[in-house]
């Protein structure tokens, strides 16, 4: 049991040694539910700003603890003989030092890529909060770490870990996973903007960018194409069906088109917007959000009078749901799994099975410039790997403040021969090297 072992070591004075990368929301939840978890304990933070780390440290740990900030590794070393908390500016200081366990919860590609590889080469377990560098490169960093015999994996309490966890169980005990579906809070708009969601943004407090990427679909395709990279499901669709379903309406439409359904086979990630009222707000009354759900299903007539009996439905498709997720709230249970036990929440199953490509929001000209996930020029959507190697597909992992160097038409995907690479980013090289191992 993972709590007995955690007070085991509690008890030992010998706990978990944790340091945390990007003091973000995420980042500040993760040191916040870490301070309070048996058997662990915050040795080290980073931000780019290094006060905001300071400041996280100050704010969340024990009133007793002394905060060193320094971005000098031997004296962060010292700090921690003095048994202080380092704060820096530099996360692949925090690779360096002696501790156990990374979390990387920057949310930027090349951030991750650094702070991953870097802890990866030190043979320190990597629990990554950033899906966008997991997207485009989760495959090599997972193969890298299994060579360095240290766990790299994506979070429980984020969407991915969760649908992760869940599709684990159910394939475990023999059931067919028809979908794993991811529930968004707020309709798709492919083509939302910052500019266009400004207004909304500043109701709901949060940076219009961050705001975008969300309604405009490219972070939910980001988090179901970790789950299909991390379970071997794929997108039935470029950027999936996105299909809004009340939860009646779920077993009849998320079945494979044989049956009466919009799914061109079994086995697919999906993502599910609320049903609008006629107002246009979500109705979330007869939405499946917050939280994620499997459609299963079983070929054994007992099996599914069982389901049934136990008032899942008619069947012979049944939706499963979790309507929750805890965000960085359950990062501790992976920090956990990956010390205690070697074991990944959710990592690559080998070779990626989806990416998720660059779509034009607007016709782009040469000498623009593209801002990633959530700006004005591209959308995120996600395809097959195998499509995607053909097309010479952008991914969207590697579209962060880089130039259009030939024209794109609105709702056209970018080719690699669109744009100027980021060749001098490491998350461009472990790309590279990703496409060349997988081959």
């Amino acid at each position: 049991m993972i709590h007995r072992r955690l007070a085991e070591l509690d008890k030992k004075g010998t706990p978990i040694r944790v340091g945390i990368v990007g003091c973000g929301r995420m980042g500040t939840g993760v040191i916040n539910q870490v301070s309070r978890s048996p058997g662990m304990k915050v040795v080290a933070v980073a931000d780019q700003d290094r006060g905001r780390a300071e400041q996280a440290a100050l704010a969340e740990l024990p009133s007793t603890a002394q905060v060193c900030a320094t971005d000098d590794l031997k004296a962060a070393e010292q700090a921690l003989v003095r048994g202080e908390v380092v704060a820096s500016a530099d996360g692949r200081l925090v690779c360096h030092l002696p501790l156990d366990v990374v979390v990387e919860a920057t949310g930027i590609p090349e951030s991750g890529a650094q702070v991953a590889y870097e802890a990866i080469l030190q043979r320190k377990h990597v629990v990554a909060l950033n899906v966008e560098t997991d997207a485009v490169i989760g495959p090599i960093l997972k193969q890298l770490a299994d060579s360095a015999e240290v766990v790299y994996t994506v979070t429980a309490g984020d969407e991915p870990g969760v649908m992760g966890g869940m599709y684990e169980w159910a394939a475990a005990i023999g059931l067919e996973v028809v979908a794993a579906v991811k529930g968004c809070m707020r309709p798709i708009d492919w083509n939302a903007n910052p500019q266009t969601l400004a207004g909304e943004a500043a109701t709901l407090g949060i940076n219009p960018k961050m705001l975008a990427s969300f309604r405009d679909g490219s972070k939910h395709c980001v988090e179901v194409c970790v789950v299909a990279n991390g379970t071997g499901l794929v997108p039935d669709v470029r950027g999936t069906h996105a299909r809004p379903l009340s939860y009646a309406e779920i077993p009849r439409y998320l079945k494979p088109k044989k049956d009466g359904g919009i799914l061109s086979r079994s086995g697919v990630v999906e993502l599910s917007p609320p049903v609008l009222k006629p107002d246009g707000t979500p109705d979330l009354e007869k939405s499946v959000t917050p939280g994620v759900y499997l459609v299963v299903t079983s070929d054994h007539t007992q099996i599914r009078a069982d389901f049934t009996y136990l008032l899942m439905g008619e069947g012979p498709y049944y939706v499963l749901h979790r309507p929750y997720h805890l965000c960085a709230i359950e990062t501790p249970y992976s920090i956990a799994r990956a010390f205690l036990y070697g074991d990944a929440t959710l990592s690559p199953v080998g070779a990626p099975v989806a990416e998720v490509i660059c779509v034009a929001k607007r016709d782009l000209e040469p000498g623009e410039w593209i801002t990633g996930s959530g700006g004005a020029e591209v959308t995120g959507q996600i395809d097959t790997h195998a499509v995607c190697r053909r097309e010479n597909l952008l991914p969207l992992g590697l579209s962060y403040d880089i130039q259009v160097k030939r024209p794109v038409a609105r709702g056209q995907a970018l080719t690699l021969d669109d744009v100027h690479l980021p060749e001098d980013l490491l998350v461009y090289r472990l790309w590279q090297l990703q496409r060349s191992t997988f081959a």
